[in-house]
């Protein structure tokens, strides 16, 4: 049974089509009865396109091109928030964007207005089957994925140079050692996600922030990403509502303890909702969304870090405003309408590279935290319907740079060109429903390609027990049942070979009671643990799928403040000591402080703090066998149980510590396997209780007879 994913990552050979003119079974023409009896009346006041579609209107490549832009050095930039809080400019809601043409070609706006129409005008399943039809990159679908976003997602970074997936190899963010973090924003069902930890499993933590309940996070649904090391929030409110403030700086504050104080290497969104019958009015529509996405980045993104986000039409002076404040926070910036979002619609997406970190950053992040509270109060709180906020940078300033005007009208035009066409082609295809695009299994084929997505089918994982999993892990699991080597001083250890391979870490362990034991995940939630020669399911304890380690359940002892009062709080935490196959990678001929490497980063990306009510995971702390002088040189003269003190995980934590009845002795040499380290572990007892059992019966009680009420 081959227990890994089936998808692994394909060719990243690139090709860009040939033209070919559209085809069309042959067909009597359809003439205005016909169309009314076929689909309404409706479709009659549609301009009288040919019923034929040349495939030569259309510039399709493959390979598509991106143009970034920087902004220079001695160009405006802001001086302070009370100055930057003078631009705004208030009035009447604006209801059309005609007049909006400072950025964009006047003709071509009109023309994208006029395509419009065919909203309005198609009936709903008729505009379906034909976008179906005439959409050249259509039946790539959602590949293996759970939907089209994943896709879009894995083209953004293919045409970027995988700057999101490959950002460990980024000069400002490669480390010894994951995991590498991102957040996932307005983006339910989690397509942007399931992408990006299909591409790099768990070496990349994510943390998602969207609507709850209908559009919520499904990501459990997917059969090729791990939901383990994904975790949602909905920030103080509990709802995900971005346009909340309190909502975003929650989220902030969670996701910069989890980020070692830095926040996410990047973040995407994805936002957007229903414009039925307002399709030309959408971007106007849409900005408080907008802001509010790139109010989320600039509070969440670390230093040097990215961001992508969706907008629509990038008409109006309030769009282009805020364009222009996050062209002046990272290093460079793009706007793409990636191969995978279809052609007729005002869909494109924001591209921000490296985040400056500097106090022109800070000062635009202040700025658009007002204008958000501001959107909120006129929307939410007075519900007026006369007053919003049209500008926010003055033209004047962005007039004065040419490079960006430059820019920008040049993004707008060739998106608006290519938008007519796509909407004067679902007309065509409306009207003649034999059309189809011949084009669409080719761009299929070589799209993926050129993405590194293989095209095999969606699948289910199979159905995995733990035993399924041992199979494929080892030849023979006899040796989980091996006793440790107990010693009665630490002074024996002095006859070992090779102490400098040694390691060692502190233990909950007793004599009495070992809580030392295999656990295994097998997908779905489902974890167990080897306990009396049985698998016992364990709950509100997360292992992605695939996974077989060795560790000890701790019950951890919280100093925490909560409000101004200090308590001591429990926690439940599961050490890992070692292990055997993290998800898909297997460790078992690693030496051991390569394992330990790679349990560090995976323990940092199941474990989740947020989730109180769940299991910790963190990585048993290990230490060099020659500082034993000095731990024993800090323990009392009668050896008892002590408090070790951890790293914090806590948000409100102060210390962290657990109490230590036992040191456990690991064969770190790099000839070394997992199989070895495990059967010649040594282990050493504190505790100087009366009612010790025999020897014998202690290595029975350490191996095999902890009972399921040890762990409660």
């Amino acid at each position: 049974m081959n227990f890994s994913s089936i998808y692994e990552q394909g060719s990243s050979n690139t090709i860009t089509l040939k033209k070919k003119r559209m085809e069309t079974k042959p067909k009597r023409q359809l003439n205005h009865v016909n169309l009314k009896q076929k689909i309404g009346c409706k479709l009659l006041t549609l301009s009288l396109y040919d019923s034929l579609w040349d495939g030569n209107q259309e510039n399709i490549s493959v390979r598509e091109t991106i143009k970034w832009i920087s902004s220079k050095d001695g160009s405006w930039f802001p001086k302070d928030l009370d100055s930057m809080k003078l631009f705004i400019v208030r009035g009447p809601p604006k209801l059309n964007i005609d007049d909006e043409t400072n950025f964009c070609d006047p003709v071509i706006l009109s023309k994208i207005l006029q395509a419009k129409e065919i909203f309005e005008e198609l009936d709903v399943k008729e505009l379906s089957k034909a976008r179906c039809r005439a959409n050249a990159f259509e039946t790539i679908r959602s590949a293996f994925f759970m939907n089209r976003a994943a896709l879009k997602m894995a083209n953004i970074d293919a045409v970027t140079g995988f700057i999101f997936t490959d950002i460990d190899r980024n000069p400002h963010h490669c480390k010894k050692q994951g995991p590498y973090y991102f957040a996932d924003v307005c983006a339910g069902p989690g397509g942007f996600s399931e992408y990006i930890l299909w591409r790099k499993k768990w070496m990349f933590k994510g943390f998602g922030f969207t609507l709850k309940c209908d559009h919520d996070f499904e990501l459990y649904q997917s059969h090729c990403a791990s939901p383990v090391s994904f975790n949602a929030q909905y920030g103080v409110h509990g709802d995900g509502n971005i346009c909340r403030i309190d909502n975003i700086e929650h989220f902030s504050t969670n996701i910069r303890n989890e980020c070692e104080g830095l926040g996410v290497h990047f973040m995407m969104s994805d936002g957007g909702f229903s414009v039925e019958g307002n399709e030309n009015l959408q971007e106007i529509l849409s900005k408080q969304l907008y802001v509010c996405q790139c109010l989320m980045a600039l509070e969440i993104v670390r230093p040097n870090g990215h961001f992508v986000t969706k907008l629509f039409d990038l008409f109006t002076l309030f769009s282009v405003g805020l364009i222009f404040l996050m062209y002046k926070c990272f290093d460079k910036i793009s706007i793409l309408k990636p191969n995978a979002s279809r052609p007729a619609n005002s869909e494109r997406y924001l591209l921000c590279y490296g985040l400056k970190n500097n106090p022109h950053t800070d000062t635009i992040r202040t700025y658009l935290a007002s204008i958000a509270t501001e959107l909120w109060d006129l929307r939410e709180v007075r519900k007026s319907s006369t007053i919003d906020i049209n500008e926010i940078v003055p033209l004047s300033i962005i007039k004065s740079d040419d490079d960006f005007c430059e820019f920008l009208t040049e993004s707008n035009n060739k998106i608006g060109r290519n938008q007519i066409i796509g909407l004067e082609k679902l007309g065509v295809f409306g009207r003649n429903a034999r059309l189809v695009d011949p084009r669409q299994d080719d761009l299929r084929t070589e799209s993926l390609r050129y993405w590194r997505i293989p095209d095999v089918p969606k699948l289910p994982l199979p159905k995995c027990t733990p035993d399924d999993l041992l199979k494929l892990a080892v030849n023979s699991f006899e040796f989980m049942n091996a006793p440790t080597n107990i010693i009665d001083n630490v002074e024996e250890l002095n006859r070992l070979a090779n102490t400098g391979d040694w390691l060692y870490a502190l233990s909950g362990c007793t004599q009495k009671t070992n809580i030392c034991n295999f656990y295994v995940g097998v997908g779905d939630s489902r974890v167990y643990r080897w306990q009396c020669s049985k698998w016992v399911r364990i709950k509100k304890l997360l292992l992605i799928r695939g996974t077989l380690l060795y560790g000890e359940m701790i019950n951890e002892k919280v100093l925490k403040k909560v409000d101004d009062e200090v308590k001591e709080v429990t926690r439940r935490s599961l050490h890992v000591i070692d292990a055997l196959r993290l998800g898909d990678t297997s460790l078992a001929d690693l030496p051991l402080r390569e394992r330990l490497e790679l349990i560090e980063t995976y323990c940092q990306a199941v474990n989740h703090e947020s989730r109180i009510d769940h299991i910790r995971v963190r990585a048993k702390p290990m230490h060099q066998f020659l500082t034993i002088p000095a731990l024993c040189s800090q323990l009392p003269l009668e050896i008892i149980p002590f408090d070790s003190i951890l790293p914090t995980l806590g948000l409100q934590s102060i210390t962290e510590s657990y109490e230590v009845n036992s040191v456990m002795f690991l064969n770190g040499g790099t000839e070394i396997s997992f199989q070895d380290t495990f059967t010649t572990r040594i282990q050493t007892f504190l505790s100087n209780n009366k009612d010790e059992p025999d020897a014998a019966g202690s290595v029975l009680t350490l191996t095999l007879n902890s009972s399921i009420d040890d762990y409660k």
